[in-house]
């Protein structure tokens, strides 16, 4: 499996070539996007930046102080786009296919002016004579056209977000909007640069590994509500690339996965992404909850209780909860699940509801070892020679889950082999998608006037 990812790279790095515009999915399932990044970060950044983070269903605005050295301070406010008083009336709130793209954002733009007046960067109804730069992790498939261009090409994660309006976000400029939003609320920030969660994993790792002495920190990884990689390709100029950062968009791949009756039935009950995110599915937090409850249902069959049924009543976070249950005949389990399926269990269903839920977990584990394994094969630093290749891991199954963090390096040891292994440094970043955003945005600025490139400090 390890081979068919790292092939369908290559396929992916070639149709760019032939056509860098369109993506055709029977061809790669890899959108392989370019995100216009010709420079990994120095550590020697200074300034003050602030990022907007949008990834899920959270919005979340921070204001980072690079200090140089590879160190900094931040500080962060965040808001559920469940809680827009615009939509209060819609069932999915800011996600939902009648909610506007012009609601959207002017939520963004509300909450980042809310946050600039606490920390004394705008004084309201006063001339603002300093325009802050910000980066914008926008954790969805978009095209770069440039740095500060990116169309939004569909959402993913159960968005759906104008899709039943006039005034759509698919199809359109993520940076236009938000900037547009910024003008109508006077907000003195301009987004100047654009990129997803897992490019901005990987800059803070490249960022904070210049105080350390890690190898190149050429892998972003998202392990969290989703799943997706991003890396520096050498060769992305050859392949009509703008930068040398590829976000893959990996969660939708889909050749020569383990999948079961399990998979199919959740991925038929998706219907506004049926079909799609197969690997998703398969691993990140979003679907590991549900997963586990159609594994038990289908088990215990007319054993389930009738609130088993209901679809998504079990949690990633539930799933955690009952792994790592430690107590007598499995007394955490036992309540938990009587909590939420109103239902007591006797001992002998709890062992194969615990058996079921590592099954899943484990099998999330293994899939995200072989996303790391091939893209750390495609960097070409896995050889003693090269010195080896650090990955940032960013994402709350990676950052919150010992036992993922446990069984991720031993499927590394079983697919590269120990002493290759080893030359995969696994880095966990803290908050990279905040972090990231920020010192893109002083890169970007760092790199104006500037000629050639600079990738490894």
């Amino acid at each position: 499996m390890v081979a068919a990812f790292e092939h369908e790279m290559q396929i992916g790095l070639e149709a760019h070539l032939s056509n860098p515009d369109v993506w055709n999915p029977d061809v790669c399932s890899f959108k392989m996007l370019d995100a216009c990044i010709d420079r990994l970060p120095t550590g020697r950044e200074k300034g003050i930046y602030y990022a907007l983070d949008f990834g899920g269903t959270n919005f979340r605005v921070v204001r980072a102080e690079l200090k140089g050295r590879g160190k900094l301070s931040f500080s962060q406010h965040k808001r559920s786009l469940m809680n827009a008083s615009s939509t209060a009336s819609f069932s999915k709130g800011l996600m939902d296919s009648r909610a506007t793209a012009s609601q959207m954002f002017d939520f963004f733009s509300e909450t980042c002016k809310e946050f600039m007046v606490k920390m004394a960067d705008l004084t309201p109804n006063a001339p603002q004579e300093t325009e802050h730069q910000a980066g914008f992790t926008f954790s969805f498939p978009c095209t770069l056209k440039t740095i500060n261009n990116a169309i939004l090409m569909e959402w993913t994660k159960g968005f759906e977000t104008g899709r039943s309006t006039n005034d759509p976000a698919e199809g359109h400029d993520v940076v236009g909007m938000t900037n547009a939003a910024f003008e109508r609320f006077e907000v003195p920030l301009k987004v100047s640069a654009v990129l997803n969660d897992t490019v901005g994993t990987l800059l803070s790792g490249a960022y904070e590994m210049n105080r350390d002495n890690h190898p190149p920190c050429l892998i972003g990884l998202i392990l969290g509500t989703g799943i997706n990689a991003a890396y520096f390709e050498k060769e992305a100029l050859a392949f009509g690339y703008k930068g040398n950062i590829i976000n893959l968009e990996c969660g939708n791949f889909n050749r020569e996965l383990p999948s079961t009756n399990v998979d199919h039935e959740l991925d038929f009950a998706e219907a506004a992404n049926r079909g799609r995110q197969r690997l998703e599915k398969m691993v990140s937090g979003a679907y590991i909850g549900e997963l586990s409850r159609i594994a038990i249902v289908k088990v215990l069959q007319h054993h389930a209780p009738p609130y088993a049924w209901k679809p998504h009543s079990l949690s990633c976070q539930h799933v955690c909860t009952i792994m790592t249950d430690a107590s007598s005949d499995y007394a955490v389990t036992e309540n938990l699940l009587s909590e939420i399926w109103n239902h007591s269990f006797p001992y002998a269903q709890l062992c194969v509801i615990r058996r079921l839920c590592h099954a899943i977990m484990n099998r999330s584990t293994a899939l995200s070892a072989v996303v790391v394994a091939a893209v750390a094969r495609k960097t070409h630093h896995l050889q003693p020679a090269m010195g080896g290749v650090s990955c940032a891991i960013d994402g709350s199954l990676y950052k919150c889950i010992p036992f993922f963090q446990r069984v991720i390096r031993t499927y590394l040891d079983a697919i590269l082999g120990k002493n290759i292994s080893n030359l995969v440094h696994l880095l966990p970043a803290d908050d990279g998608s905040g972090k990231g955003s920020a010192i893109c945005a002083a890169t970007v600025g760092a790199s104006k006037g500037s000629s050639g490139s600079n990738f490894f400090r």
